[in-house]
């Protein structure tokens, strides 16, 4: 059984083939799927889709890029969201350096508002970490929250940020469709992280795996990074992908 933990699939192309999606997800061995928000629109959409299919997962909130126009006042709305019963996370949320600086202390605030929200509901956090990982440690580190869990999606850190997210008692880091192309350089990173620490995801529709790349991602193709991993790492295909399903039903808690 696989979980894919990061999946997009509110944007139209998939939203409107999503019953062939997940069948193709469920014949590939995907059992479930948590499908992040990037706003309040997304987080609706999301809520709606897990209402009304059985394998889909809820995580709402605001990503980093999306916080431009946005007023603090805006996270209100999630408190409403986050008691639904297939809400298992706080997320799509972090820091991203790539696209526009000129609002980052803005990030910030609602990085910092969406971690306490998470920490004082009980629930973990999905990190956006795009050229910003080394802040957002630093920042998770300075907040001091004991009771906090989450995920590093699409981990991008060297070896000295792998090592400090590991010192974060309950985080887990996870890797997409990348780490099967030929000029992936963090396979060392790979390697070095435990299988104990390690979810699925394929961040989807983007970072589609080889031999799909350039195609549209899907759930079904998180397979071929989990071989990937599998194979960087020597470890058996199966062994790997039932500690990551473990691992994800010990953090998102939420999930039957």
């Amino acid at each position: 059984m696989i979980i894919d933990t990061h999946a997009h699939l509110y944007y139209e192309n998939l939203i409107s083939d999503i019953d062939n999606i997940l069948q193709r997800a469920f014949e590939s061995g995907v059992t479930k799927i948590i499908v992040p928000a990037v706003d309040l629109r997304t987080s609706e959409t999301i809520l709606k889709l897990a209402d009304s299919y059985e394998m889909i997962y809820a995580a709402v909130g605001f990503h980093p890029c999306d916080v431009k126009d946005k007023d603090l006042t805006d996270l209100k709305f999630l408190e409403d969201f986050i008691h639904q019963d297939k809400t298992v996370a706080i997320g799509e949320i972090g820091l991203d350096y790539f696209w526009d600086k000129s609002y980052n202390e803005l990030q910030k605030k609602f990085f910092y508002a969406q971690v306490e929200l998470a920490a004082d509901n009980g629930l973990p956090v999905i990190i956006h970490t795009r050229d910003s990982i080394k802040d957002a440690i630093l920042f998770l580190k300075d907040m001091k929250i004991i009771n906090l869990s989450g995920q590093f999606h699409c981990f991008s850190g060297d070896e000295d940020d792998l090592k400090e997210v590991l010192e974060f008692e309950n985080f887990y880091v996870s890797f997409c469709g990348n780490v099967t192309y030929k000029k992936f350089s963090e396979l060392d990173i790979v390697r070095k992280s435990p299988s104990g620490k390690l979810l699925a995801e394929t961040d989807s529709p983007f970072l589609t795996p080889e031999p799909y790349r350039g195609k549209q991602n899907e759930p079904s193709k998180v397979i071929y990074s989990i071989k990937k991993i599998s194979e960087v790492k020597q470890i058996e295909v199966e062994i790997l992908k039932a500690e990551m399903y473990n691992n994800t039903k010990s953090l998102f808690n939420k999930i039957n």
